[in-house]
């Protein structure tokens, strides 16, 4: 018994010792010291150098001093909640460091480090949102911001990184798609499945795996006996996708040669 103790409070010891090396006191407890202008420089490059050599707590602290000590009009406060948004990011806080990007934007809008901010908040929320599987709500966060800098910032290299970004976005959820249209395949559930896949096409029509799901929706409405939907599917796929390997297996070679013909004329191609 006191074996067991003993080791239980050794486990706590260590606890406490390892929250104690993760805690900082939050900004609002901090008091402003009225630095003088070399002092505050001195305070920053501090900062910055603990950020270079990966003194992520110790840097996190500085820049929270260093921006109490800074005048108003001092650009490196939008510096300062970039790197302690990162800085968030690193410790594992995402949400947090969404709120330093955010303060930045909604404060200064029009500056130059507005749409990397903006940006950097849609990319925080990317990366929470871990895998296809999981549930989607930060992935469709991070797709609304990513919109939005390219809304509000078009033509800038935030946009360029949000537009890229986005297209992963769509394969993601593209997968995700597949995957339920796939259980249901698996249990010869085709109209679920179907409607699943007919989703996914329409939506993400660019994404990775569509040609997989054009594929699987041809099997689906082949063991329906869907003739026309498969012919419609066939024709679809062939303009899009027609060098795919999913392609040349999926589709009968009458539908493979077959134009989109007067019996369909007025009707869009597609799935």
């Amino acid at each position: 018994m006191r074996r067991v103790l003993k080791s239980s409070l050794f486990a706590s010891v260590l606890l406490l010792g390892a929250c104690a090396h993760h805690y900082r006191p939050p900004k609002e407890s901090l008091t402003p010291l009225n630095a003088t202008p070399k002092t505050v420089d001195s305070l920053w490059n501090s900062a910055v150098d603990l950020y270079n050599r990966h003194k992520w707590d110790k840097s996190a602290s500085a820049f929270d001093r260093v921006e109490l000590e800074m005048s108003p009009g001092d650009r490196r406060v939008l510096l300062g909640r970039i790197y302690l948004g990162d800085l968030y990011v690193r410790e594992g806080s995402s949400l947090q460091a969404v709120r330093e990007y955010r303060r930045l934007v909604d404060e200064f809008p029009t500056d130059s480090l507005a749409p990397e901010a903006l940006f950097r908040a849609a990319d925080a929320y990317f990366k929470l949102w871990r895998a296809p599987d999981l549930d989607p709500t930060y992935g469709i966060t991070a797709q609304s911001v990513d919109s939005e800098v390219i809304t509000r910032y078009p033509n800038t290299p935030a946009a360029t990184k949000a537009q890229g970004q986005l297209r992963e976005l769509e394969n993601r959820f593209a997968t995700r798609g597949y995957k339920a249209a796939a259980f249901y395949l698996r249990l010869k559930a085709y109209e679920s499945a179907i409607l699943y896949l007919k989703d996914l096409v329409l939506q993400y029509p660019h994404a990775a795996v569509a040609p997989d799901a054009l594929a699987a929706l041809i099997k689906a409405y082949r063991k329906l006996n869907y003739a026309e939907d498969l012919h419609d599917t066939c024709v679809y796929m062939q303009r899009d996708w027609g060098s795919t390997p999913q392609y040349r297996t999926s589709c009968p070679q009458t539908a493979a040669a077959a134009p989109a013909d007067t019996a369909h004329a007025g009707k869009p191609a597609g799935p």
